[in-house]
């Protein structure tokens, strides 16, 4: 019988922020960076995240 293969070794990073425009504020106030995939064989891009410094505020609950 053969041997199982090795396992699998990956690891997810965010790659680091760059400022970017924020639709809903007209303004830069989003960060955005790569999602980065790590293994054996690379380093993939595998998507993005974005956050608003003014958007996605969780302290501030004006409403």
């Amino acid at each position: 019988m053969a041997e199982p293969p090795p396992p699998l070794a990956v690891h997810v990073d965010l790659g680091p922020a760059r400022e970017d425009w924020c639709r809903a504020c007209k303004a830069y106030t989003r960060a955005t960076g790569d999602i980065l995939m790590l293994t054996a064989g690379g380093v993939s891009v595998v998507g993005t995240w974005t956050a608003c410094e003014i958007c996605d505020d969780q302290e501030d609950d004006r409403a």
